[in-house]
């Protein structure tokens, strides 16, 4: 879960920037949620990603994770996502950050679009 959620990331101490188109071809491949967000994006400012959740979520791994780890996992993102409040070990994620990548999921993933208790 920690990996997921970006905790203990290196915090960038000066822009990164590059002539590739990389980051332009890497950020295009989505999903992007209604508002045009993707957690795919780039940030390069102050940390790597502009949202502070790993695009794996969406990797065939994940997908084929056991039911019953899938139903853990979602159902402690979505407790840790919506919470107002910092969750132990998640102080990172602020309160804009944690609403962004929690619209992001539940607009872009399947399995964040329903309960975690029903996924199939």
């Amino acid at each position: 879960m920690r990996h997921l959620l970006f905790c203990d990331e290196y915090r960038l101490e000066n822009p990164v920037s590059g002539s590739s188109p990389f980051a332009e071809e890497f950020a295009a491949r989505g999903p992007f949620d209604s508002q045009g967000r993707s957690l795919r994006q780039f940030d390069l400012q102050t940390r790597m990603f502009r949202y502070p959740c790993s695009y794996l979520v969406y990797s065939g791994a994940f997908r084929k994770l056991p039911v019953p780890a899938k139903k853990a996992i979602i159902a402690q993102m979505t407790t840790i996502l919506s919470s107002p409040d910092p969750q132990p070990g998640f102080a990172h994620l602020s309160a804009t950050d944690k609403a962004a990548v929690l619209e992001i999921l539940r607009d872009t993933h399947p399995d964040f679009q329903q309960p975690a208790g029903t996924l199939p």
